[in-house]
């Protein structure tokens, strides 16, 4: 834009890498590239080592502002920032460049979220601002030059730059998963068509290979290898039904009656059924309710489902044991896109497992993408169809300490 001034004022164009960096915008629409683009121009005028950007995460796999990219090693460790933790809504306030030496009021408030940054040699942190909207944050760590007054007003006016270009690339980025999901409902009509077939098709052999194999084991001794075999074979009927009522539920949803549920009384229930299991695996099941919770409007059998397959999912990551926590309270802050109506209700179920890397946390609620030997790919995919019958979200976050933390937020009665 400011070259196309010059030239029309007939100014001479000056080789500017600001200039440059803004000509830059218009043609890129990928957050990665955009920041190569940006530690590119930063490099040109402001001695740094390194930097590191954060953008708002609106995929649903998390609720804060994430980096760009993960798996960078200058990135591996760091934590998501909360969205409206205080260093968001510091600079959301503030939106001015925060250096970080020194021992500062502000550094001192901000010191539990900055301390992974400080750590790592961070020396400014300033803000990505689009349409008055918080979008990101960018860390620098400075070399041994320090800055003077005009490559902070350069800085300034970059970061206004940054922050319209990385707009545009999350823009981008929403229409891509728009498609996406258009895609996906497309593949859900397609697979309940097939589902529909194939059920008549399979269950009906299906329970007669288990009446005949059923009847076929009395026939032989207790204990016997016959036994076994017979035993092996009915176990396999078993499965392959449950993938075929799996498929079923998945593209043609059960009619639902939803009524007022306590939820500490449900999630007591699903801690039967699973604590037998947890106990052989040396599992410590932990429960940790809120206090005067609101009932839920939900299909009890749809919550107990929906609950369930996430503990067996938590039980499966730790088959040497460790601790399965079940959390439920109010959110403290806005967890996701859902309605408004009513107050909401956040359910947290995280286990200490290997966890679920990041670019793979919304691939899991797709159907047939599993990460475990002989999974389906149907159990999340499943979930997330209760969830968002009942107006909720379901995403996955890293646990603290590790592991993986599964949250359903849902509306209150």
């Amino acid at each position: 834009m400011w070259k196309n001034i010059r030239r029309v004022l007939g100014e001479p164009v000056q080789h500017d890498p600001l200039i440059e960096f803004e000509d830059g915008l218009l043609l890129i629409v990928d957050a990665e590239q955009l920041t190569t683009n940006l530690c590119s121009k930063l490099k040109q005028f402001i001695d740094v080592e390194d930097t590191l950007v954060y953008l708002a995460d609106t995929s649903g796999a998390s609720r804060g502002f994430v980096p760009v990219d993960p798996a960078a090693e200058h990135s591996r460790g760091l934590p998501d920032i909360p969205t409206d933790g205080r260093m968001a809504n510091w600079f959301r306030a503030n939106r001015d460049i925060l250096p970080l030496d020194g021992d500062s009021p502000v550094i001192e408030y901000l010191y539990d979220e900055l301390e992974p940054f400080l750590s790592r040699g961070m020396g400014i942190v300033f803000p990505l601002i689009s349409m008055e909207r918080l979008i990101g944050l960018v860390f620098l760590r400075l070399g041994q030059m320090p800055m003077n007054k005009s490559q902070l007003v350069n800085l300034e006016v970059l970061s206004r730059q940054a922050g319209l270009a990385f707009e545009n690339a999350l823009l981008f980025k929403e229409r891509l998963r728009q498609n996406e999901r258009m895609y996906r409902a497309e593949q859900l009509a397609t697979m309940g068509q097939f589902a529909a077939g194939i059920a008549h098709e399979l269950r009906n052999p299906l329970t007669a290979i288990r009446s005949t194999i059923q009847y076929l084991s009395g026939e032989f001794d207790e204990g016997s290898e016959n036994r076994k075999l017979a035993r092996g074979i009915l176990d396999e009927v078993d499965r392959l039904n449950n993938i075929v009522g799996n498929l079923l539920s998945l593209a043609h949803p059960s009619e639902n009656r939803p009524v007022q549920i306590d939820l500490r009384q449900e999630i007591e229930k699903c801690i039967s059924f699973t604590e037998a299991k947890a106990r052989s695996q040396n599992v410590e099941l932990q429960v940790v309710c809120e206090d005067g919770l609101p009932n839920l409007l939900f299909d009890p059998a749809e919550f107990r489902q929906v609950l369930l397959n996430v503990m067996m999912n938590g039980l499966q990551a730790m088959p040497h044991g460790g601790p399965l926590t079940i959390k439920a309270q109010r959110p403290t802050h806005a967890a996701g896109a859902v309605s408004a109506k009513g107050g909401r209700i956040l359910v947290d179920i995280s286990d200490q497992g290997p966890g679920i890397p990041h670019e793979l946390r919304q691939k899991v609620f797709e159907p047939f993408f599993t990460t475990k030997p002989g999974g389906t790919g149907l159990g999340l995919a499943i979930c997330r169809s209760i969830v968002k019958r009942y107006d909720g979200d379901i995403w996955i976050e890293q646990a603290d300490g590790g592991g993986t933390s599964v949250k359903i937020l849902l509306i209150a009665e």
